[in-house]
């Protein structure tokens, strides 16, 4: 038997490894379709399929035969409407939108994303993984045996609901279809086994459908149909074609008796329903599922609004629509203009190269008051100070916009986050500090919300001035979102002896924990961020905050505003026991009412005045750098006078001369002149007598001939005479003037010197206090690092001052919460119950919606959420309702995911970096393409996986640096530069092929861990192998043999990440890794926890590090060029594998395959060969 059958004795989910990673070999698919023939069970019926699939492919034409043009997709011929549906029920076929948007607009940009998104399902593997994996929560359908017939009974503090799974589309086969289309990309995201619902209704406890949201149709369904016809046009109309869909399935489901009152669902009802819809779609029969099973949903019982119907579409459908409307009717808050390309900006110089403008942003003016007081003390440095307070100068003051950040690994992006809020904090208690009554930021409006029996809670309108100031921390990555919002609150995160509500926010942690999202983990110091987002969290932290019977805010606000909060225990009988004050009560001491004014104005009194003393230390500061600023003008004017008094020296000196020369032709003259004159007298006292000269004889005409020629050298004598001196005297004139020009120009150098002495002399007297901190003249000439490791202008007694008013800031939030509890309670008892989009149904209450939020951001400045429950959670609010947005991990986001927050937001800070992990992206490269040009867009610039949600803020963002790429310069927003993490060569590496050597290594002395002891320095591992696809049997043993060495050496839990670029390798290192279960044993790690958590490719360990890192290349045979190509041609895989480790890198791989394709050069290069 196992002669016939080798693949006998493996269970379904070996059989689906070996299919993964041997589908292109025709001799194990054949295999693998004969003994699945032998089993019945429905995942193996769904292999075979997916086998067989394989096979076919491997008998067709060879992948690098492509057509230029597009495969002409030919689908199933058009079922007719089944019996059970009339042509008047059907829905009309979907229609191509109002008319196609202009090329490369805005509309055109949204519309390309809507169509990315319309293919881009939620997806699911088993039931059980849309209800948390809880396997108790699904039921099958058995027939007309539906649960809601049953009378199942709910759990404690729960209501029960059903969501009926209203059929499901394979997407494993909906992407070979649009792959047969489109074309097969080198790494494409894994969709085995994968399914996407293609309805959801959401029925109560007993089956009836819900009144509102009780129905959502998959927009893939819809989509995909259009999408394998060609009609990119029509793909991106799913906002015009949604509602006409629920419309009329909801009309199939609706069920009535004679007397026209509602009745339960039945099976019948639900499959008629279904036939209608898929009939509707026009989807391919071999695409889709029957319904098969129902999910319970258990919801708090204390929620005044249903459950949600689990998400079947993108997350970011929705927000694409609403922001496409307001583009439409010329309205999109200037963020998402920006964003889109519709406001444009006039970009600063290359920051890098004009360092003038690095020094303008690190002025004491731009530096907020306050800074997060983090452990140690210490200060940022130059340029993410500048970052902080470029934000300030380009956003605060009522500005709005986008300012991207670049943040490689390890350069500080949380540090310079967490000075934003703090200058947040800072603005809104500003504000706060303006109110003599903080009763009077809130209004009345006269609307109020049922709070039970005949209870209510007013709505509140909350002052314009303490809006605006809201933070909401945002990412595509959970991880990322956790990191900073769990981050804050830890009591690691501080270095003040500081409590903000500590009990509240350590009750939210605890509860946190007991609902299994994180591991308890250190205590908090204060509520200053809270982690909402999906629908799980915000139930979470609304039961922590405000349903906790024992530690919440309510219980607090209650005291403070006068009410008694006193417990009644009961026995059995109803008869009172004892009573007990809540430990809240004890641990936060709220005031009276009473109390509580007197602390406002001393609150109020401290803050200003400490507030008052930073601000005159910034301005003094200030004056210091515009005396720095004066000195190079300074200096100058001291050489301009000095090279004034040489030239003035100079004249002088030639006049000298002149006048020397001239009054030496003056005595050579005057002599000449008194010679002339005795011989023209001797000679005219022999004049003959008057006789003679009547009768002028011949005496007398030869006395003329000798006296006339003396006579006139006598004249001529005496005209050069006074020549030179008329020459004289004007030269000694000049003279004079320029002597007087000389003591001018030294008076004005002596002048123009003691000023510069004057502003030296100043500038010297702050020396002693500022260090090098001071941005004087050499503070930039010194260098790239030196300036870049720098920590400009405030001295660590003004950061101190700055840190303790952060505190008097919270201080004085707290107080002004205490005086406004009743008020402020009244908005949050709304706000807990309308955390999700459609709570509240009046208009006039939605537009309050904004008041309730900021109300709650009053109490904790911070809240994450991920762009995937935007929609969800703040979909009812309009455009530029919150004050500051900080997105982080940018890099990784694709454009779309972040619409729905930038739209919500009045400033945007983008912080990522494009050159780690690009965005994933399901579709076919070549359909992104498509897509692209029919909209008429740069599709690099606009479309995932080449732009992301950091690369588009950089092209929004004004101020930006530059960095030589492999082709062309490449653009971005604020450079961070210096890196705190990687040690050599890492650090050289990443530097080297990512960032044009313009990091700057501080990452300390070199240390070496337990893996650096056992396994050496770094190198690369050559193995010189075959192998017959990009998984390399060789190397994986050369992995097992580097764990064993580890293992031998006692090193327990190691510190270490085996990274791959390719999928495969990543499935099947874990596959070989697990089946050594004394191995892993003997690394003290707990196997599956440890293989999921430190095998994988790049996108396993996107903002991780570790001591060392395991590089497994694969790939390295000459067939498979093209995929070490894929992997090495752009930086971003080999950069994320290097900057994981900080430690030590180890390359597994073969060298001749790698070390000369892309960025493996530079790879090879820094590592020795072992």
């Amino acid at each position: 038997m196992a002669g016939e059958r080798p693949y006998f004795k493996h269970g379904i989910a070996n059989l689906e490894s070996i299919f993964e990673s041997s589908r292109s070999n025709a001799a194990i698919c054949k295999s693998l379709v004969e003994e699945l023939k032998q089993r019945k069970t429905a995942r193996a019926a769904e292999l075979l399929t997916q086998v067989k699939a394989a096979l076919a492919q491997i008998s067709g034409s060879k992948p690098q035969e492509r057509d230029k043009s597009l495969r002409q997709f030919t689908p199933p011929k058009e079922e007719a409407v089944p019996s059970a549906v009339t042509e008047e029920q059907a829905a009309p076929k979907p229609s191509t939108p109002r008319s196609t948007p202009l090329p490369n607009t805005p509309e055109a940009i949204l519309a390309a994303w809507t169509a990315m998104e319309a293919l881009s399902p939620q997806t699911y593997r088993r039931p059980a993984d849309l209800v948390n994996g809880d396997k108790h929560c699904v039921a099958l359908l058995d027939g007309d045996d539906l649960p809601w017939f049953r009378g199942e009974k709910s759990r404690p503090k729960q209501k029960l609901y059903y969501q009926i799974v209203l059929g499901s589309v394979h997407v494993d086969r909906a992407t070979n279809a649009l792959i047969r289309v489109f074309g097969e990309d080198e790494e494409r995201s894994a969709r085995e086994r994968e399914k996407a619902v293609l309805a959801a209704i959401l029925v109560d406890k007993d089956g009836f459908l819900l009144e509102e949201s009780s129905v959502a149709i998959s927009s893939f369904g819809w989509a995909l149909p259009i999408a394998l016809a060609g009609d990119l046009a029509g793909l991106g109309a799913w906002g015009d074609a949604e509602r006409p869909l629920v419309d009329g399935l909801t009309k199939q489901l609706s069920r009535q008796d004679r007397d026209g009152n509602a009745l339960p669902l039945d099976a019948a009802v639900l499959n008629k329903a279904f036939q209608w819809l898929v009939a509707s779609l026009r989807l391919p029969t071999d695409l889709y599922e029957q319904p098969s099973f129902v999910l319970r949903i258990f919801h708090y019982f204390k929620s005044k609004t249903p459950p949600e119907v689990t998400l079947l579409n993108s997350f970011f459908l929705s927000d694409l629509a609403r922001a496409t409307s307001l583009v439409r009717n010329s309205q999109p808050n200037q963020v998402l203009a920006r964003y889109l390309g519709a406001e444009k900006v006039s970009h600063s110089p290359n920051l890098l190269e004009n360092l003038s403008l690095v020094e303008s942003l690190v002025a004491p003016a731009l530096t907020p008051a306050t800074r997060w007081p983090a452990p140690g003390g210490h200060p940022l440095v130059t340029l993410q100070q500048a970052a902080v307070n470029a934000s300030r100068m380009e956003l605060a003051g009522g500005k709005a916009g986008i300012v991207a950040v670049n943040g490689p690994p390890g350069t500080g992006k949380t540090t310079l986050l967490r000075d934003i809020v703090a200058s947040c904090v800072l603005d809104r208690a500003t504000a706060m500090a303006e109110f003599d009554d903080p009763r009077t930021a809130f209004k009345t409006t006269g609307l109020k919300v049922s709070a039970g029996s005949s209870a209510f809670f007013h709505l509140y309108s909350v002052d314009e001035s303490l809006k605006g100031h809201e933070v909401l921390v945002a990412s595509s990555n959970n991880k990322a979102v956790e990191n900073v919002s769990k981050e804050l609150p830890s009591l690691k995160a501080i270095g003040r002896d500081v409590a903000y509500f500590k009990t509240v926010s350590d009750r939210a942690l605890s509860k946190r924990a007991e609902s299994g999202e994180i591991v308890a983990g250190e205590p908090t110091w204060g509520l200053i961020a809270a982690v909402l987002g999906n629908a799980k969290n915000r139930q979470v932290f609304q039961e922590a905050l405000w349903w906790d019977d024992d530690k919440s805010l309510r219980l607090y606000l209650k005291a403070a505003r006068g009410d008694s909060v006193v417990r009644e225990i009961k026995d059995e009988s109803g008869n009172v026991i004892r009573r007990e004050v809540p430990s809240i009560i004890d641990a936060e001491a709220p005031p009276s009412p009473e109390e509580a004014r007197v602390n406002w104005r001393k609150a109020r009194s401290r803050f200003k005045t400490l507030l008052s003393e930073v601000d005159a230390e910034l301005r003094l500061l200030e004056s210091v750098r515009k005396v720095c600023l004066s000195i190079p003008s300074a200096r100058g004017e001291v050489n301009a006078a000095s090279s004034d008094l040489i030239i003035a020296t100079q004249a002088m000196s030639a006049q000298e001369a002149v006048v020397n020369t001239a009054q030496a032709n003056l005595r050579t003259a005057e002599a000449a002149k008194v010679d002339a004159i005795q011989v023209e007298q001797s000679a005219f006292s022999s004049r003959p007598s008057w006789w003679h000269r009547l009768f002028n004889t011949q005496r007398m005409k030869a006395w003329h001939r000798i006296y006339d020629p003396l006579l006139s050298a006598r004249q001529t004598s005496e005209r050069r005479s006074e020549a030179a001196s008329t020459a004289y005297k004007n030269s000694t004139a000049l003279l004079n003037e320029a002597e007087a020009n000389v003591q001018s120009a030294q008076q004005i150098l002596e002048k123009q010197k003691a000023k510069l002495s004057s502003l030296e002399q100043e500038i010297d007297s702050h020396r002693p206090r500022l260090g090098s901190r001071l941005v004087d003249e050499e503070f930039f000439v010194k260098g790239h690092e030196h300036w870049n490791l720098a920590s400009p202008w405030l001295p660590d007694t003004l950061h101190q001052k700055r840190e303790g008013l952060f505190v008097a800031a919270l201080e004085l939030h707290r107080a002004f919460i205490d005086v406004s509890a009743q008020r402020i309670s009244h908005n949050l008892g709304v706000l807990m119950g309308a955390m999700q989009v459609g709570a509240l149904h009046e208009e006039a209450k939605k537009a309050l919606l904004g008041d309730l939020w900021s109300t709650l951001f009053l109490i904790c400045p911070v809240v994450s959420t991920t762009f995937a429950s935007v929609d969800r959670m703040l979909g009812d609010l309009p455009a530029a309702s919150f004050g500051w947005v900080l997105v982080d991990e940018a890099g990784q986001a694709t454009p779309q995911s972040a619409v729905g927050m930038l739209m919500r937001a009045k400033r945007a800070i983008v912080v990522g970096d494009p050159l780690q992990i690009p965005p994933v992206v399901s579709l076919p490269q070549r359909l992104v393409s498509e897509i692209g040009k029919f909209f008429g867009l740069e599709t690099n610039k606009w479309l995932a996986p080449e732009a992301s949600v950091q690369t588009l803020a950089d092209q929004a963002s004004r101020l930006k640096a530059e960095f030589q790429a492999d082709v062309g310069v490449r653009e971005v927003g604020l450079p961070l530069l210096v890196h705190r993490r990687c040690q050599e060569p890492m650090f050289g590496i990443s530097n080297r092929i990512a960032y044009d050597g313009q990091m700057v290594y501080a990452a300390g002395n070199p240390s070496i861990g337990f893996v650096a002891q056992v396994l050496g320095n770094s190198q690369w591992f050559d193995i010189d192998a075959t192998a017959e696809s990009k998984w390399c049997a060789e190397e994986g043993e050369f992995v097992i043999q580097l764990l064993s060495k580890l293992a031998m050496a006692g090193v327990q839990q190691p510190d270490i990440y085996i990274i791959t670029p390719f999928r495969i390798i990543a499935q099947e290192l874990r596959r070989r890794i697990e089946s050594e279960s004394g191995l892993l044993q003997s690394l003290g790690v707990d196997a599956d926890e440890w293989l999921n958590d430190r095998v994988g490719t790049i996108h396993t360990f996107q903002g991780k590090e570790a001591e060392a890192v395991i590089a497994v290349l694969g790939a390295p045979m000459s067939a498979q060029q093209g995929a070490r190509r894929w992997a090495a041609s752009t930086p971003n895989i080999f950069n994320v594998m290097v900057s994981r480790a900080k430690q030590r890198l180890y390359i597994v791989g073969s060298r001749a395959a790698w070390s000369t394709v892309g960025h493996g050069k530079a790879v090879s290069s820094a590592l020795n060969r072992t």
